[in-house]
Parts: C-alpha cells; sequence; structure tokens
C-alpha cells in the first residue's frame, strides 16, 4: 500500500537509520538476544480492556504538524511518573528520531520505570524493529495500514506476536481497514488525522470505530483534547483512547488524564 506523501520523508528517514543499525547489528543478533516474554502482550490486552475508557498516554516531544510539544520543561521521567499517577492504563513511546525527536532508549527508560505496558510507536517497516522494541522492554508495537499490504500486516502482526508483543494496527479509512481486518492484530485503532493534509476529524473515528471487527480491541486516536471528545469516541465504541499533543502540553498532566477516564 503506497504512503502518503507526507509520510515519504519520514520513512525515508527511518529507513536509513534501520539500514544503519542493522550494519552494525544484523537481525539474526537480534534474535540471539531476544527471550520472549508473551506476558507483555497479555498485560496490553489487559490494560486496554479493562472496564471503562482506559488513556494509552504517549510521550512525544515534537510532531511534524505541530512542531515541538515539550515547552513546559518536563522531562521523560517526569512526563512518565505523571501520567502513571494520573491512571494511565499504558504508554505509547515514540521512538522516531529525526520528525518527533524520539529515541529506542526512551522506550527502554519507560519501560523500566514506569511499570505500564508501553507501545513502541514507530513507522515500522520490518521484523527487526519489531524485535529491537522487545529487547527494549516494549509490551506492544504500532503498525501502520498505510504503509504495508495485508500479507505484510499479517505477517508483521504474527512476528510481534512470536516476540511477546501485542499489536496496534493503525488505519485512517476503508480501505486500511479492510486491509487490517484479517492481521489478527490485538487492538486497532483508527487514527481521526488525515495524514494527507494533517486534518483532525472525529466523525472518522464514529464511522469506522464500529466497523473493527470482532476480537480487536478498540483505539481511538487523535483529536482527543478533553473529556468531551473522550465521551463522544467512546460512544462509538472505543474500549481505549491514545492521547499525546493534549497531555504533553497540558500544566497539569495528572488532571488532564483523570478527566480523560472519568468520560462517560
Amino acid at each position: 500500500m503506497p504512503a502518503p506523501a507526507t509520510l515519504i520523508p519520514i520513512v525515508a528517514a527511518v529507513r536509513r537509520r534501520l539500514e544503519a543499525r542493522r550494519a552494525l547489528e544484523s537481525l539474526d543478533a537480534l534474535l540471539a538476544r531476544l527471550t520472549p516474554d508473551p506476558t507483555r502482550r497479555e498485560a496490553f490486552r489487559a490494560a486496554l480492556a479493562a472496564p471503562g475508557l482506559s488513556v494509552i498516554a504517549e510521550h512525544k516531544r515534537a510532531s511534524p504538524s505541530k512542531g515541538p510539544l515539550t515547552d513546559h520543561g518536563r522531562d521523560l521521567a517526569a512526563t512518565v511518573a505523571a501520567y502513571r499517577a494520573g491512571g494511565a492504563a499504558a504508554l505509547s513511546i515514540l521512538t522516531e528520531e529525526d520528525h518527533f525527536d524520539g529515541r529506542l532508549d526512551d522506550l527502554v527508560a519507560a519501560s523500566e520505570t514506569s511499570g505500564l505496558p508501553c507501545i513502541r510507536k514507530d513507522f515500522v517497516l520490518d521484523r527487526s524493529m519489531i524485535i529491537e522494541a522487545a529487547l527494549a522492554g516494549g509490551s506492544a508495537v504500532l503498525l501502520l495500514a498505510c504503509l504495508h499490504d495485508a500479507a505484510a500486516l499479517a505477517e508483521l502482526t504474527s512476528e510481534a506476536h512470536a516476540a511477546g508483543l501485542a499489536v496496534l494496527l493503525e488505519v485512517h479509512d476503508e480501505a486500511e481497514l479492510a486491509a487490517a481486518a484479517g492481521a489478527g492484530a490485538d487492538a486497532i485503532g483508527v487514527n481521526a488525522r488525515d495524514l494527507r493534509t494533517f486534518e483532525v476529524d472525529l466523525a472518522t473515528v464514529e464511522r469506522l470505530l464500529p466497523k473493527v471487527p470482532e476480537g480487536a480491541l478498540r483505539v481511538a486516536e487523535s483529536g482527543i483534547h478533553g473529556p468531551e471528545d473522550a465521551a463522544r469516541v467512546r460512544a462509538a465504541g472505543a474500549d481505549a483512547i491514545l492521547v499525546g499533543e493534549s497531555l504533553m502540553r497540558a500544566e497539569d498532566p495528572v488532571a488532564a488524564l483523570a478527566a480523560l477516564r472519568a468520560a462517560r
């Protein structure tokens, strides 16, 4: 599936860094260090399936559409501690370096200190990036339906499960949802952001989320800034919401997160 034009430079940067890492350590070398832990996948699924609306709180320093998001002075440790105190069910950790100012070490640190299931959020291109996530202590990986065809999505999902990780598979429209439907992902996230224009419309979530196949947890992503937005996607069937920008910008992320969790 061809990536949207807006993602081409991001994917190219991810691929360059991926190739450089594999030149230093091959996939076989990564696999030799891996001991799969299926309890991580189970913990992620349980966190999202808990009663009420689960919140996946995201750490990201910047985004291509919004620029820097960390003008409040909180570092990763303080942000993760606030998310835990606010009742986050899981964490989403951006690891893409060039456009989101993330790093794989952020996943290591969050996994070690939070006690919560952590998702590697990145532009996952191959199996080795999944193994990297497992070795960094992650419990899940994000896969983007816009980057892979249906067969590749199923193969990558199977490889993640074999590594002990859950999969959150992100879609943006009906065609991507059709490609994702048979992949066997633990959760399907509907992103309200149009990656071609970066515009956000929660009507996308309301349209697609009820069509997510049975067996996959339902996650609403992007455009959720307060309890009213959370209640809106909850009414559409969301088991969980993934929230980044509003929590990263919040003066009091503990209170902001608690308010989202209380949405009905």
